[in-house]
């Protein structure tokens, strides 16, 4: 055992130092939390099986976007079942749609409105772009404009972009401004913008999280301001 006078300062050193880390723990975790502050959602797909939607509301979540579409042809089997739902638990609710390369991009556009009936007060469109898959049909910007224009002409909103800062930096760039942005990135404290964007709408900030109504970790979301904000967000009628 230290004598006295040598093990008081010691614990007061040791003291400092832990209330430095803490105030350093406690700064850095001021920027993780911020996803717990602002209104939080999940995105799901028939991967997220057994979802207790009243649950997944009760704890807090706000929104939800669901798997609709892939490329021309692909109907996600659990996407009407779980928007019927998501709505009946009063989940602000939304379809998306993942974008493949290698198709048209107006017919990819065609086949998530003929399989996505928006209704008002529903989230705008999303369309996921994060892959090159060859070989690309016709020129890739030409062919994602073409997409973005259908949709929005069909719902009369502008589409929300989800992509990672990385992707996009390589292969898109700022070509498509003025649309919302969902932005995919982990473990970081604040995501990184995209070229062409100057804020972001929407962060994905993790892919394991754990909260009540879901039996395995799911896609973790934030929307960058107030519920208020976000229902500004909302289709307020469906174009026709």
């Amino acid at each position: 055992m230290l004598p006295t006078h040598l093990f008081l300062p010691s614990v007061r050193r040791f003291l400092a130092q832990c209330g430095l880390l803490l105030v350093c723990w406690g700064a850095g975790m001021a920027g993780a939390a911020t996803p717990v502050e602002q209104p939080r959602g999940v995105d799901t797909s028939h991967h997220n099986m057994a979802v207790d939607w009243a649950a997944l509301r009760a704890s807090g979540v706000h929104f939800v976007f669901i798997k609709a579409t892939d490329g021309l042809d692909y109907l996600d089997p659990a996407f009407a079942d779980s928007f019927r739902a998501a709505k009946q638990a009063g989940l602000l609710r939304g379809g998306y749609h993942f974008y493949e390369t290698n198709d048209d991009g107006a017919a990819q556009a065609a086949w998530f409105i003929r399989n996505v009936e928006l209704q008002p007060g529903d989230m705008p469109p999303v369309v996921d772009i994060e892959r090159i898959k060859a070989p690309v049909d016709g020129d890739l910007h030409t062919q994602f404009a073409a997409f973005l224009a259908a949709l929005e002409a069909h719902y009369g909103r502008p589409a929300i972009i989800y992509t990672g800062p990385n992707f996009w930096n390589h292969a898109m760039r700022q070509h498509f401004p003025g649309r919302p942005l969902w932005v995919a990135q982990y473990g970081v404290s604040a995501p990184t913008v995209p070229e062409g964007w100057s804020t972001w709408t929407l962060w994905q900030y993790t892919e394991t999280w754990l909260t009540p109504g879901v039996q395995a970790p799911i896609d973790g979301n934030v929307f960058n301001g107030d519920a208020a904000s976000l229902r500004s967000l909302l289709l307020p009628a469906v174009a026709k």
